[in-house]
């Protein structure tokens, strides 16, 4: 049996991954299906990744993260291992169960109409200029307002609520350290008003999801207060800064490439075939860490217990076993499902929401924006964590109202 001292190297840190993560990985598939890295082992081919994210030998790694970067102990450390992201086994099944009962995909499609408004609300606000810069005019406010709506949370304060979100996001980079003063107060912020809501939905139940979540039941069972907090904002999480970036990103690779935007744009019943493609071919999340919850074998090598395993589902997404012509970008051709959402006991609690809210979006803004172009230098978050642009300038011709 191999050992990990025996696998291709991979260092995810280096300028030349960070320009072009594809060419690194496809020099290294013909080798081995997993390459070792500064942190553990990388899982790069797409059956091995699909099977070990339902593999019960594998538990989260997000406290092995933040605590590999300092975070040891107090409320940042408490609230994240109350978190979806970090129970694993029964803990993480009650969580799941209680939530199913208000999280349906019921719920998120009773909002696709508000979704439709929406996006031509905020596309007629700059539809007529010619150009935007897109993550401020649109991708900052669409996710944000419709996971607001779900929620229950008054429209006044969805601004305050993806700045929160924007600064928890970093405990999920290699960027910790810099960014610990915003990561604070994004949780202080957040953990205040999300009491301040629960207690007046407590007071005073609606039709939203916070007062859902208050009533969900099994057995008898229900969400203590810290449960409930942790899982708000995890929702919120999962509704918004994801979905923001992958919107992003789902633009710029249309500007890549114009004859897909016109495609679109002319048939927009390919919208769900579209989000698909996007999603595989350049995903927010590129993979899924996990940690070795017992020693195994993963193709022949021993990980043992404790490593680091990260899940490649970027690397899925483009394998050629799984993929004809991984690297072309077609909204047409139907494919294997991407795991950008991951899969197993942690699949992404807002993968429903997301999918609905750019089904919704990239129609209306193909038919309000024909010939679609970058306009100006695009600036990009760090791929060692949630990838999007941070600004994505675009020109086009104004469309039909």
């Amino acid at each position: 049996m191999k050992t990990i001292d025996d696998l291709p190297f991979l260092n995810f840190l280096t300028p030349e991954f960070e320009a072009d993560p594809a060419k690194v990985i496809n020099a290294l598939r013909p080798i081995s299906k997993i390459v070792r890295t500064p942190i553990g082992v990388l899982v790069i081919e797409r059956q091995a990744v699909e099977s070990l994210l339902a593999d019960p030998r594998l538990e989260s790694s997000l406290l092995n993260f933040v605590q590999m970067q300092g975070v040891l102990e107090g409320p940042i450390f408490e609230a994240l291992s109350r978190s979806l992201l970090a129970v694993d086994g029964e803990d993480h099944s009650r969580l799941r169960k209680l939530v199913s009962r208000a999280f349906t995909p019921r719920s998120v499609e009773r909002l696709r109409p508000s979704m439709r408004s929406l996006s031509e609300k905020l596309v007629a606000d700059f539809a007529a200029k010619g150009r935007c810069e897109f993550m401020t005019a649109f991708a900052d406010q669409y996710p944000i307002q419709m996971i607001c709506e779900l929620l229950g949370v008054p429209s006044e304060d969805h601004d305050k609520f993806a700045r929160w979100s924007n600064a928890i996001t970093w405990v999920l980079s290699f960027e910790i350290a810099a960014r610990m003063d915003e990561i604070v107060a994004g949780f202080e912020g957040l953990a205040a008003y999300i009491d301040a809501l629960i207690e007046e939905r407590r007071a005073e139940p609606r039709d939203d999801l916070v007062s859902a979540l208050i009533l969900a039941e099994d057995g008898g069972d229900r969400l203590d207060g810290d449960e409930l907090r942790s899982l708000i904002a995890s929702l919120l999480f999962a509704g918004y800064d994801t979905t923001r970036n992958q919107l992003g990103i789902s633009m710029f690779l249309f500007c890549e490439n114009p004859e897909q935007w016109e495609r679109l744009r002319a048939e927009p019943a390919l919208a769900p075939r579209a989000v698909e493609e996007c999603l595989r071919f350049l995903g927010t999340v590129a993979i899924a860490p996990r940690s070795a919850a017992q020693d195994l074998e993963i193709d022949g090598v021993h990980v043992p217990r404790g490593m680091l395993v990260s899940l490649s589902t970027a690397s899925a997404n483009h394998d050629p076993a799984a993929y004809e012509h991984p690297e072309r970008f077609d909204v047409a051709v139907s494919r294997e499902t991407p795991l950008t959402f991951g899969g197993g006991p942690h699949y992404c609690l807002g993968a429903n929401l997301a999918r609905a809210e750019m089904q919704e979006a990239l129609p209306v803004l193909a038919r309000r924006m024909p010939d679609l172009r970058l306009d100006g230098e695009v600036s990009w978050r760090p791929r060692t964590g949630i990838f999007g642009p941070n600004v994505l300038p675009l020109r086009f011709t104004p469309g039909t109202a």
